[in-house]
């Protein structure tokens, strides 16, 4: 029962809120020469993370939502420890929700070494809006020069049993990254990271244009949101999306029909029963049938759990990061996602895209009820979903 009330408070609080998508493209601070690599599902992504912390020679820059116990995590904790051991500046931010199955001593041994570790924003049922906010960032910064972002925590699920994507990323929109970082870092310690360890010169390393937007509480502009709707309302060609937690409001569902109407080729990837949360799962069902009605072609994707995000919006335009196209995540959370204008990476994405419809079922009209959850449990879902 304490738990309901708690639930029901959150959703009444939360629901005053003012929750309209300021229409238009996020700021730009667009960046040149970025080298941005794609690597796909844990045994790609945690090696060259966990061989990044190794070279480490003045700082790392970490956070992330699920930090989970698992000897993936001892295998960072141990790495972290020994980097900040060596006097390396290593500054953690761990989400006191998502990392709650991190056991203590795994923050005491990085403390020990000389890490600093902070939990952000720890529960108090008294604060709920407060509470409700949470970080849910994948960061990873090597000396301010080698960056790695995506959908991905800290757990044995990323392992082998979730499909998922990491980036790694150097040249000049690093330090876009960093300042996200820098940012919670002063909201939980009043510490500013400035300087060289930081933030250094960063020369051109590849050929993309790159930014990165980063959402917090604080900014009431929602660039995460703005940045998705600006993506589907300028499509005039194709739209590819794969979202684990695809519950996408009013305001986003009218764009994805409007430019269905316009002639736009949309495709959509969401989870199928293999799901970390299935009450997310039942409450996009309810708006399947609208979007098949409209000719857009939806896949669940059926091997294991899908966690990826990915946008890609006329070839051109990719959007990738830790943000789900969800309120939560638009509205709640602090997130951050990269977006890449470059054919070139568009290309790669779609290939990875189109490999993943490898793994999926097509939901038709004509198959819908058989994959659509009972009614109920689709309502309540609803409800809710302006926390989901």
């Amino acid at each position: 029962m304490k738990w309901l009330l708690l639930l029901l408070g959150i959703i009444a609080l939360s629901s005053c809120a003012h929750r309209q998508i300021t229409p238009g493209p996020p700021p730009a601070q667009w960046t040149e020469g970025n080298q941005i690599k794609t690597l796909i599902n844990g045994k790609k992504f945690y090696p060259p993370m966990l061989g990044a912390i190794h070279s480490a020679k003045k700082s790392i820059t970490f956070e992330t939502f699920a930090y989970v116990d698992s000897p993936i995590a001892s295998q960072f904790t141990k790495a972290l420890a020994a980097k900040a051991a060596e006097g390396v500046k290593v500054n953690i931010i761990l989400d006191q929700v998502g990392s709650k199955q991190l056991s203590a001593e795994h923050l005491t041994f990085l403390r020990k070494a000389g890490a600093k570790v902070l939990l952000y924003r720890p529960f108090q049922w008294w604060r709920l809006l407060y509470s409700n906010n949470r970080t849910h960032r994948k960061i990873l910064i090597i000396d301010g020069q080698t960056a790695f972002t995506g959908g991905a925590g800290i757990a044995h699920s990323w392992v082998n049993e979730w499909r998922d994507t990491q980036y790694s990323i150097q040249g000049p929109a690093v330090a876009q990254l960093q300042r996200s970082f820098a940012e919670n870092w002063l909201e939980l310690n009043q510490d500013q990271l400035v300087g060289d360890s930081y933030f250094p010169k960063l020369s051109k390393k590849g050929p993309y244009q790159a930014q990165f937007i980063s959402d917090t509480i604080s900014n009431r502009t929602n660039p995460l949101a703005q940045g998705v709707l600006h993506a589907i309302t300028s499509a005039q060609q194709t739209l590819l999306l794969e979202q684990s937690y695809f519950v996408p409001n009013a305001r986003l569902r009218r764009a994805l029909l409007a430019a269905a109407r316009r002639g736009v080729k949309i495709e959509i990837i969401v989870p199928g029963k293999k799901v970390d949360s299935p009450v997310t799962r039942y409450a996009s069902q309810n708006h399947w049938r609208s979007y098949l009605e409209a000719g857009i072609r939806l896949y669940q994707y059926e091997a294991v759990m899908m966690h990826g995000k990915l946008l890609i919006a006329d070839g051109s335009v990719s959007i990738i990061g830790s943000g789900n196209i969800d309120d939560r995540s638009f509205f709640l959370n602090d997130e951050v996602n990269l977006h890449v204008r470059s054919k070139q990476f568009a290309r790669e994405q779609e290939k990875m895209f189109r490999d993943d419809l490898k793994s999926c079922r097509e939901i038709t009209l004509s198959n819908l009820s058989q994959v659509m959850a009972p009614w109920f449990k689709r309502f309540f879902s609803g409800l809710i979903a302006p926390q989901l």
